[in-house]
């Protein structure tokens, strides 16, 4: 299994904003039969982070449900318009897989 995480911290008084943006987001992959988004905060830690976290089966799938959407001219309307409401360079993708075991 393959999870990836987009985290960026959202500008004050814009998280209701940004927010709506993603279920947007959200409802495009839905319509599309994309991995959709699980939405999450820090209960501690920085203030007004936010996580977009997704699950793939493998990396081919992540790869192309991520070709696919940076293709697609709703999706990314919606992509662009929510970059206003992040703070510059923090924005910042983590991509993990399930550990195996070694020899």
């Amino acid at each position: 299994m393959i999870r990836v995480r987009a985290i960026c911290t959202v500008k004050y008084g814009q998280f209701r904003e940004f927010m709506r943006a993603n279920e947007e987001l959200n409802a495009v992959c839905e319509a599309r039969g994309w991995s959709r988004a699980t939405f999450l905060v820090p209960v501690v830690g920085a203030a007004n982070e936010f996580v977009a976290e997704f699950d793939y089966p493998d990396l081919a799938s992540f790869n192309d449900e991520n070709q696919a959407a940076m293709a697609d001219a709703e999706y990314m309307k919606i992509f662009r318009s929510a970059a206003d409401l992040i703070y510059p360079q923090s924005a910042r993708t983590e991509l993990y897989e399930t550990a195996g075991h070694i020899a």
